[in-house]
């Protein structure tokens, strides 16, 4: 895969922070071992944030890299917001801001790459990948695991092809973190919850080696304790550490890479994010999410260290632009959902003759996304529009069964042998209904018309709708106007003025 200029644009502001970061870390590791030999002498004085002054050094940056302020909704400046481990620890967070479409994950596995060579200085180690959703989870595994994906030769590169894919169900052992990059896929429903101690992550497991000292050797488990204090263990008369995969993690330090990191902004979700005890934690999103403060609690503003905007994608031609919005003020659903059949249709026929011309480089086959308000068996009643009452309508149009998939917490038909590859000419969906289950991870570039029969209110999650429908197929534009570009036909008012914004 080649890089893009966008691209490139990121990671060299990342190489230019890492920089600073490292220079910043070698000076903050120097006072405090300066102040730990002044013993009593250095009481008041302290260890400044690294992270923090990395942060300024940036800022200050005369050249293309330097960050610039941004205002936040309540109409102040988003200062830098330092991050802690669960031990009180300065913890490097920065957020690429790079839109749907934009190659978050290629990017992710680059910036692993520089963190860990030009940061971290070695090629070895624990990478805890965290994603939102089952349809990430599942993509990023398979990708990541296939030796001959773009994605994973990075990694294979960083690594001198000592990688090591992995789920939270695996085996671990020391060995393996020493002489290995391990990649850790982990969704973030499994590493989040409040009742932890239900939480396999952190129970004693049998599978978790080399990492704790022998089950007798008191001493050696009071030390263990003693230098990383979150650890969970057994306290009394005979302390001793859980050999659990969440006080591994807490011991090894892992880089974490967060996709979609707009969904980890809870409390919860912070604190258990940080309590892994990271060395570094990069987060990936196009909606970053800004934390006000709450009581005691301060507020957590993003660290968007580089911004990419649909511009310079659609530069690249890399989605499909302009995006077309058809608003649709009738009061029945079904006149906006003929409205958006019509045009799939049209399309289909665009696509056809597109593909009539340069055989099967030039297979495209037009994809529909359908909101509804309601589904799952018992949300049927007659008053709401039903992903069922949807479907039948589409197959008295003139579909067919296999033409219409159903994608809800309850249905997936997407999940079926014959319906996994959506972009095989074998394939036959040409219709997704969905409520909100393809609000981000899922990816097609197949997809060109939204159709939102649902009235929808929040900005963040609709941009994330939207931004199912553009990719571009084949990261290429096809010189035909209708195939370049996407469409969203809304039958609510609130919708479309979301959609405008």
């Amino acid at each position: 895969m080649r890089t893009l200029d966008y691209q490139a644009r990121v990671l060299d502001t990342l190489d230019a922070y890492l920089d600073e970061l490292k220079a910043e870390k070698a000076k903050a590791d120097k006072r405090e071992k300066l102040l730990a030999e002044m013993g009593d002498d250095a009481e008041g004085m302290q260890v400044p944030d690294f992270t923090a002054k990395a942060w300024e050094a940036m800022k200050a940056e005369t050249r293309e890299f330097r960050i610039k302020d941004r205002k936040l909704q309540d109409g102040t400046i988003a200062l830098f917001s330092p991050r802690k481990d669960g031990v009180g620890r300065a913890v490097p967070n920065v957020t690429l801001k790079v839109p749907t479409g934009g190659g978050k994950t290629w990017l992710a596995v680059n910036a692993v790459s520089r963190i860990m060579g030009r940061y971290l200085a070695k090629n070895t180690g624990f990478v805890l990948w965290i994603v939102p959703n089952e349809a990430i989870y599942s993509q990023t595994l398979k990708a990541l695991k296939d030796r001959q994906h773009p994605y994973r030769q990075a990694l294979d590169r960083t690594a001198a092809g000592r990688v090591k894919v992995m789920e939270k169900s695996d085996r671990l052992d020391a060995r393996d973190v020493d002489a290995n990059l391990c990649v850790m896929i982990l969704m973030l429903q499994a590493s989040v919850r409040s009742a932890k101690e239900q939480l396999r992550m952190f129970r004693d497991r049998g599978d978790v080696h080399g990492f704790f000292p022998p089950e007798g050797d008191q001493a050696a488990h009071s030390r263990e304790l003693a230098a990383v204090p979150n650890l969970d263990g057994y306290t009394g008369m005979f302390p001793m550490v859980k050999d659990s995969l969440g006080n591994a993690l807490r011991k090894i330090r892992p880089v974490v890479v967060m996709d979609e990191g707009q969904k980890a902004t809870s409390e919860l979700a912070h604190d258990t994010l940080y309590g892994f005890n990271p060395i570094f934690v990069l987060e990936l999103t196009a909606t970053p999410k800004d934390v006000a403060a709450k009581g005691t609690k301060p507020g957590r503003a993003a660290n968007l260290l580089v911004e990419v905007t649909g511009r310079e994608l659609h530069a690249e031609d890399m989605i499909k632009m302009p995006l077309n919005l058809d608003p649709r003020q009738g009061a029945d659903w079904r006149g906006t959902l003929t409205a958006a059949l019509g045009r799939l249709n049209a399309l289909d026929a665009e696509a056809r003759a597109y593909g009539a011309d340069r055989g099967a480089l030039g297979y495209i086959r037009p994809i529909m996304l359908v909101q509804v308000e309601r589904t799952g068996k018992d949300q049927r009643d007659g008053q709401h529009i039903h992903a069922d009452d949807v479907k039948e309508w589409l197959l008295t149009a003139g579909l067919d069964d296999a033409e219409v998939a159903i994608k809800t917490a309850e249905q997936n038909d997407l999940n079926q042998p014959e319906n996994q590859d959506l972009l095989s000419p074998q394939n036959r969906v040409r219709v997704i209904v969905t409520k909100a289950a393809l609000q981000e991870g899922w990816d097609c570039p197949f997809a060109y018309v939204l159709c939102s029969l649902a009235a929808a209110s929040n900005r963040s999650a609709m941009t994330q709708l939207v931004g199912r429908i553009l990719r571009q197929p084949y990261a290429l534009k096809t010189g035909v106007a209708a195939l370049d570009e996407c469409y969203v036909v809304t039958h609510h008012t609130a919708t479309r003025d979301v959609v405008e914004a």
